[in-house]
């Protein structure tokens, strides 16, 4: 039960990642622009947008503030 908790979980980040990089790229803004203004490494916005680290909820409340959306946002159509 917990191995497929884990495989719906890491799909569920890969999504979210695809959403932020998704609403990165409408805004226009390259991955070291987004990090700038969020005081974050470039490094950490690749991850995240590879699903290979799970944002903790102050990241997203971050990155939604500089990508002028909601956080809801970041779950609609996931």
């Amino acid at each position: 039960m917990m191995a497929y908790a884990n495989k719906a979980f890491d799909a569920f980040t890969i999504k979210l990642g695809r959403k932020i990089q998704e609403l990165r790229e409408a805004k226009g803004y390259s991955q070291e622009k987004l990090a700038y203004l969020s005081d974050m490494d470039r490094v950490s916005i690749g991850y995240i947008e590879q699903g290979r680290r799970s944002p903790k909820l102050s990241t997203l409340f971050v990155l939604a503030k500089q990508l002028d959306v909601s956080v809801a946002d970041f779950f609609t159509g996931l």
